[in-house]
């Protein structure tokens, strides 16, 4: 892991136990592997993916531990759980991450992140038109590959 983002690791592991201890829960080691294995990661993650890298890694851990320690993370805003049309909750680090949105390929599944100002202004501008203050935000877009020659091949965009 690159020292940033070991750096990066390491400031939200000590925000998630004091979270976990304010809120007088438990911070096991099973449940520090599941922000590790987000944090660690340049992907969207889904639950089961957790689980089963985890386990490969030799984590004694059960899905339900996943699914609670996501959705305490999800509650702390340390992690993001976006849909990206696959009827379940992807996962991804959301401390220290510029706002993004995704665009995804409804026939291919090919996602690509994309960072705008002018998107983060109007959102801003939204929030503060409607009495809030912006915190973070993850958006989908949903549409199609303009390649469809390279859509229609499994697996050519992603």
């Amino acid at each position: 892991m690159k020292k940033a983002g070991a750096e990066l690791t390491a400031k939200v592991e000590s925000l998630f136990k004091s979270f976990m201890k304010e809120e007088g829960l438990r911070c096991t080691s099973e449940r520090i592997n599941v922000l590790q294995e987000i944090y660690r990661s340049d992907t969207h993650l889904d639950a089961d993916e957790i689980f089963v890298m985890l386990r490969k890694k030799g984590v004694g851990i059960s899905r339900a531990t996943v699914y609670h320690t996501l959705d305490l993370l999800f509650r702390f805003n340390i992690v993001t759980k976006i849909d990206l049309g696959h009827k379940h909750a992807h996962y991804e680090k959301s401390w220290g991450v510029a706002n993004h949105l995704h665009i995804i390929c409804q026939k291919c599944g090919k996602v690509s992140e994309v960072t705008s100002s002018d998107l983060a202004g109007m959102v801003e501008k939204l929030c503060a038109e409607h009495g809030f203050s912006l915190g973070s935000f993850s958006l989908q877009v949903f549409g199609e590959c303009m390649d469809q020659d390279a859509c229609a091949k499994p697996g050519a965009c992603s």
